[in-house]
């Protein structure tokens, strides 16, 4: 069994079920252990089930509902011509149907999750709901890149020119769907709230896990809130760099 395979199987898993004792199922859930990427694929698959079958739920149920079905089922079969009772059942089936393509379409949609707009997002938010805490204080660059290599964070990137010559202060480990960003702080010095030392923040993640990255040399600006970014691949890594302030202002760094 491949990974495809297990995937086509694991869409029809429901987690605390006898799925988990049926031989095909066990088989694809013991590659999922091996298979990092397909692990991760079936924590995403679970989670939507959970939140699907959570919303159902949540529905409430109006007093008496299920009496008057079962009443209205009886007289209707009662009295409903054999022609009326066959437009009842197609019309059944048909939103049976329905039913069905808004459930496969909620499972098989693109996940948004490991997509471009939503790791720049995810890194904005950090640093927009609270000023980030930082895993390692200095405004040693060297020392941050040995620090984030240590820890298996990305510490081989590539820092513009210009956002160089700002004053680095600091370095912290984030994780995005299970994989390592580094973060790298620095100070333009034309922040001039002492709550809030740096004003820029470079994220680095590895290329291959956001989907939609930049090609090499298509740079993306975008203001979110009260941020400017900017996003771009280069060899193996994309950067999303952030800054409190404008497209004009996150210009300046890049």
């Amino acid at each position: 069994m491949n990974s495809q395979e297990a995937k086509e199987i694991l869409v029809f898993y429901r987690p605390g079920s006898a799925d988990e004792h049926d031989p095909e199922f066990a088989e694809a859930l013991a590659l999922s252990k091996s298979d990092a990427d397909l692990g991760r694929w079936l924590q995403d698959q679970i989670a939507v089930h959970q939140a699907l079958r959570s919303r159902f739920q949540e529905i409430p149920v109006p007093p008496g509902l299920k009496e008057q079905i079962l009443s209205e089922r009886k007289a209707h079969i009662a009295t409903a011509p054999r022609l009326q009772r066959r437009a009842v059942l197609l019309a059944t089936v048909v939103a049976g149907v329905f039913v069905l393509l808004a459930v496969t379409s909620f499972y098989f949609r693109p996940h948004k999750g490991d997509s471009l707009a939503e790791f720049r997002g995810r890194m904005a938010e950090i640093t927009l709901r609270a000023y980030p805490k930082m895993d390692l204080e200095t405004n040693d660059l060297t020392q941050i890149r040995q620090f984030l290599a240590n820890k298996q964070a990305p510490g081989d990137y590539v820092v513009p020119p210009a956002l160089a010559k700002a004053s680095g202060t600091g370095c912290a480990i984030l994780k995005w769907r299970g994989h390592p960003v580094s973060m790298i702080c620095f100070n333009s010095g034309k922040n001039t709230d002492p709550s809030e030392p740096s004003d820029l923040f470079l994220f680095v993640i590895d290329r291959t896990v956001v989907a939609g990255a930049p090609e090499a040399g298509a740079a993306q600006f975008a203001q979110l809130n009260r941020m400017g970014t900017v996003t771009w691949s280069a060899g193996d890594k994309t950067y999303v760099l952030g800054g409190y302030g404008n497209e004009a202002f996150i210009r300046q760094y890049f």
